[in-house]
Parts: structure tokens; sequence; C-alpha cells
């Protein structure tokens, strides 16, 4: 009988642990502790790892429970494989106690190596104990505590999160309280504009450092967030109005809350509101930026002072940092222009674009179609007309070249272009030969290579 109650204490102090350390363990000046203690600590830590590694994970369980009671500060390899030993018996094990037990250890690993090891990132350790616990707990997984977790976890690390797609699971569990509780609506919004700020602060330091892979991943996060945000009902345009309404006014100095009111209301198409409108002119008057420029050039537009608009669009582009946005607002404007048939302009305004960003096939394109929209009053001679499609083909064969995500709209613009070439025969009695270069006068002004079909 005695062993047998040795055997369960024994057994239950393994699992549990003891968390009384042995008298006079220094974590800072003697993590190993001293003379044949430290020599035990370091046997115990190789024993450890060599199961560990090889995945014998019950062999590795004695000299991990010794570590962990008797030289907790020694190294890093007790908590990272400590959840993997008790998430491996958590898995074979049928009785729900020990279950339970089991669970409850992997938890308490996290919180300790956290104590003992102050310097590691705390947000990326809360996630990985979020992450644990996601898939231990499986479908009984509580909203709640992820979101606590997380939360906190990102509160920590901001735009420096890792793992990265913590965002994402952030903002699903953000999402399911606002799903299964709709006061929840204006928490899962401010989680939405917070998060969704420090992706974007997140990418721009991936291009920054060259790290395309990371900025990329960072993009399919954000995606993926938005997506949701969209989908969920809680972001639609008079939600967000009625949300900012009489927030702007009190805040008209605070440049972080009317940055993402301008950038939220943006983002579903919301942009020409009043209550848009007044954050970006506050916005603009504390500190110009991209997005408050964009906006007064909204307001500018929707009041149809065209000349106001279009300096605050050039004004937009020039302050924002991200040259593929810059070159969105350029071809924002080339757009307004297009729609007053003032192709000049708007193919300067496309041209503006691919300064910011040389592979923007869409530029290409759409000067292609200016110069489409205006073939028939280049030259005198209708016959001709056909020579300005030469001229628009070119700037689509362009279009493909920088831009390959383009090339199935450009293929079918020269499928149609093409058919407006000059006919052999009408060239050959205007003295026009396939192949020679043209002067395509007018507003193109440009040289383009004869097509004929």
């Amino acid at each position: 009988m005695r062993r047998l109650l040795l055997s369960g204490f024994l057994a239950f102090a393994t699992v549990a642990g003891l968390s009384a350390q042995k008298a006079g363990y220094d974590p800072v000046k003697a993590p190993f502790g001293h003379g044949e203690d430290s020599v035990k600590c370091r046997m115990n830590l190789s024993l450890m790892s060599t199961s560990a590694k090889a995945e014998n994970y019950k062999e590795a369980l004695t000299p991990w429970n010794a570590v962990y009671e008797n030289c907790p500060a020694s190294s890093k390899n007790i908590y990272i494989y400590g959840p993997r030993i008790f998430k491996s018996l958590y898995a074979s094990e049928t009785d729900a106690a020990k279950k339970q037990q089991y669970f409850d250890k992997t938890m308490e690993i996290f919180d300790t190596r956290l104590k003992y090891f102050s310097d590691d990132n705390k947000g990326t350790v809360l996630a990985y104990k979020t992450y644990d616990y996601m898939e231990l707990m499986g479908d009984k997984a509580d909203s709640k505590v992820i979101y606590q977790w997380l939360g906190e976890a990102i509160n920590e690390m901001k735009s420096d999160m890792e793992p990265k797609d913590a965002y994402s699971y952030y903002m699903v569990a953000s999402l399911t309280q606002f799903l299964n509780d709709p006061g929840k609506k204006d928490q899962y919004i401010t989680d939405y504009f917070t998060v969704t700020g420090y992706v974007d602060e997140a990418i721009s330091k991936a291009n920054a450092a060259n790290d395309k892979a990371n900025a990329d991943y960072l993009g399919l996060v954000k995606e993926g967030i938005v997506k949701a945000f969209v989908s969920s009902g809680a972001g639609d345009c008079k939600t967000l109005t009625e949300y900012y309404a009489d927030k702007v006014e009190p805040n008209k100095e605070n440049k972080a809350f009317l940055t993402e009111v301008v950038n939220a209301l943006g983002s579903v198409g919301c942009s020409d509101t009043e209550i848009y409108f007044s954050a970006a002119e506050y916005l603009h008057k504390l500190e110009p930026s991209a997005e408050s420029a964009i906006g007064l050039a909204n307001k500018s537009l929707r009041d149809k002072d065209y000349d106001t608009a279009i300096k605050y669009y050039h004004e937009g582009a020039q302050l924002e940092s991200d040259k593929n946005k810059a070159s969105d607002y350029m071809m924002q404007l080339a757009g307004i222009f297009s729609n007053q048939r003032n192709f000049a302009k708007s193919r300067q305004a496309a041209y503006d674009a691919l300064e910011f960003n040389p592979n923007n096939g869409e530029a290409y394109i759409l000067i292609a179609q200016l110069y489409a929209a205006s073939a028939q009053n280049i030259f005198p001679e209708a016959e001709k007309r056909g020579l300005v499609f030469c001229a628009a083909v070119d700037k689509l064969q362009k279009a493909k070249s920088v831009d390959p995500s383009v090339a199935a709209k450009a293929n079918g613009l020269i499928n149609t272009y093409s058919g407006y070439f000059m006919d052999t025969e009408t060239a050959f009695m205007m003295g026009i030969k396939a192949g020679e270069s043209i002067f395509i006068p007018g507003w193109i002004g440009e040289t383009t290579t004869v097509r004929l079909k």
C-alpha cells in the first residue's frame, strides 16, 4: 500500500511539478545551481534534449521535470521542449483528469518562461501559449481567452508582432465576440483599425528592409482581416459614419485619430461624407499627409473645384511614402481627366503615376484607351485612324511587358484594336507600308510602327 501511495505521489509530482526550488537557488548568478546540483542539472538537460529531439517524449519527461523543478533558469530548451512533451502526453491520454493536468502544465510552462527569461518578447510567448491553447482545446476553445491573450501580446509588440498571423487570430476572436454579441460592435471596429494600422506599419518596415516575403505575407494577412470586416456588416458606410459622427470634433487635434477616420471611411468607399471631409481638413491643418490631401481632393471634386482637386492629388502623391499608393493617386486623377475628355492631362497624370511605379501596367492601358477614344479626330483623313490604334497597341504591349498581371486585359484590347488597323489595300493607295515608322500628330505627338490587317 505504501509503495502504491508513493508511486501515485511521484506520478502526480512529475506532472504537476513542485514549485518549490532547492534552498539557495539563484536563477541569475547560478542558473545551473552549485556543485553537484550543477552537474545533475547539466546531465538532465542533455538527457531531456536528446530524448525530445528524437520525439521520445515519455523518456524526456523525467529529466525535464528535474530541470524544471531544480534549475528552471538554466536553459530555454526547458520551455521549448516542455510544451511538446505535455501536448504529446495530452494527445495519448484518455483519462479526463490527467488530460486536464497535462493541459494546465502546458499553459503554466509559458508563464514560467516569462518569469525566468524576462528578456524574451512577452508578446511572442503569449502568442505561442495561445496557439497551444487553441490546439489542445480544439472546438472548445474560448474566443474570450484567445482575445485576451492575443490582445495583450499585440498591445505589447504592436507592428513588431511575431508570429505575424497572431493579427489574424486576434481579429477572428474579436469578430466572433461581435457576432455572438452585437453590443461589441464598437470593440470590433476599434480592434480592426488598431490592428490594420499595426499591419500597415509592419508592411512598411518590411518594404524598407527589402523583405518582400514578409511584406507579401503581411499583405495577405491584412487582406483576410479586411474581407472579414467588410463582410461582417460592422464596417459599412452608414455604421462608420454613425460611429465617428460625434468623435471628430472633440478629437480635431488628435492626429492619430483623424488619420484612422480618414483611412476607415476611405476603405469602405465613404469618402464623400461631411465626417470624412471634416477629419481630412483638421488632419491637413495639423500635419499635411497623403491621407488628408486626398481627403481634401475628394472634397474639391464634390464641389467641382477641379483645379484645387488636382493640386491636392499631386500633394497627396508627393507626401505618400508608399510608391504604389502614390501611383494609384495619380491614376485616380488620370481617371478624372479622362471622364472630362481632357485626354492630354489624363495621359500626363498616367505618366506621373509611372514615375512613382514604373510597373503600373494600368497606366499604359489607360493611355492606350485614351488614344483609341480620340482616334477619329487625329487625322483629317478618316482612313488613317487605324494608325492611331497602332500607337495604342504600342502602349498595350508595354503594359504587358512591365506588369504581367494585366496581360489578359491588354491582350483583349489588342485583339479589339487590331480590328481597326488600316487594311493593306487602303494603306497601299495612301503610300503607307507595314513596318515603317509614322508620326501621329495632334495631342498624341508620338511615332509608331505601322501595322496592317
